[in-house]
């Protein structure tokens, strides 16, 4: 469990890469389980990175380990309660059974939605995907909700025409939403599994991340990768991850990972972008990320705090 996770960090089972840039020789530069740093190395370590906030290890059950950056003070809360915090923490949204339920985070049910792949924009508008739409809800007569369109069905089937793989002229189409992510309250990337009719209805899977403005496609090339992943965008719009390997730019570029952090279970960026946490199967691995824009350019030059944990974290978030 993770608790024995936290334990292990702050106890002082913490195995770190000192900072040290990826492109130095290992012999030099490595930090093995031998060399026995403990929580207080590892503090420091993380301090030279500036590393601030509360870093939040989910595990498979119901409980969160919350470690204080950088001193890596822990405490532990049982919440089975997961899902999509809203921007002010206040309420939680989650897709069960075809439906979002929004909840208080202190507590207590709000309302039940039709949809999934719900996404909260930066002030505060629940969307998600219904029938294949991007929409939000809005009163309307009595105590209903209706659905309000953000992004509709044809921008979206125009973003699946821009697949390689797909014909000029399918006789048939579907774009369906499996994530949504707002850089701003206009602007949104969202995640689409492509589906054909007819003679072409073998094709695929097909899978892209296309971005959009004012609900309209706009003229950035999209990401075509089907991964099945958890699509999320960085507290200030910077960018947009998707588990296990991708994280965008918002103009639709690609920022490379090292081999060794392309399999993240989770991503989880500091409030003000400058670091971000990924979760792998074997460790949380932090990372500052103009270190990654170089490594991206030159594949070297890689600053990074990793703190091995006694077993994996199923989910990172960063506050």
């Amino acid at each position: 469990m993770i608790g024995t996770v936290a334990a292990a960090v702050v106890a002082a089972a913490a195995v770190v890469d000192g900072v040290r840039r990826h492109d130095e020789p290992l012999a030099a530069a490595a930090t093995t389980a031998e060399d026995d740093i403990g929580r207080s190395d590892a503090a420091a370590l993380l301090g030279a990175l500036g590393a601030r906030g509360e870093l939040v290890l989910y595990d498979a059950g119901c409980d969160e380990h919350r470690l204080l950056l950088p001193s890596l003070a822990q405490r532990t809360i049982n919440d089975c309660r997961r899902g999509v915090e809203s921007p002010d923490g206040a309420l939680i949204a989650r897709c069960v059974d075809a439906g979002v339920d929004v909840q208080r985070t202190a507590g207590g049910e709000v309302r039940r939605l039709p949809g999934c792949a719900p996404a909260w924009r930066p002030d505060g508008t629940l969307t998600m995907a219904f029938g294949d739409e991007v929409v939000t809800y809005r009163p309307c007569a009595g105590q209903a909700q209706c659905p309000e369109t953000l992004i509709g069905r044809a921008q979206l089937e125009r973003a699946a025409r821009r697949h390689p793989t797909v014909p000029d002229r399918p006789a048939r189409l579907r774009a369906l939403v499996d994530g949504i992510a707002w850089l701003s309250d206009t602007r949104a990337a969202v995640t689409i599994s492509i589906r054909l009719g007819g003679r072409f209805e073998g094709l695929g899977p097909l899978g892209a991340t296309a971005f959009f403005d004012g609900g309209q496609l706009e003229p950035v090339t999209p990401y075509f990768r089907l991964t099945g992943g958890r699509l999320t965008a960085s507290p200030r719009g910077s960018y947009i991850t998707q588990t296990p390997d991708v994280i965008l730019r918002p103009d639709g570029s690609q920022l490379s990972l090292p081999q060794h952090l392309s399999g993240a279970r989770d991503f989880a960026w500091s409030p003000d972008e400058r670091l971000l946490a990924l979760a792998t199967p074997f460790a949380v691995t932090i990372v500052d990320v103009v270190s990654l824009e170089r490594y991206d350019r030159t594949g070297g030059g890689l600053r990074s705090v990793t703190l091995p944990l006694s077993q994996s974290a199923a989910r990172v978030a960063w506050r």
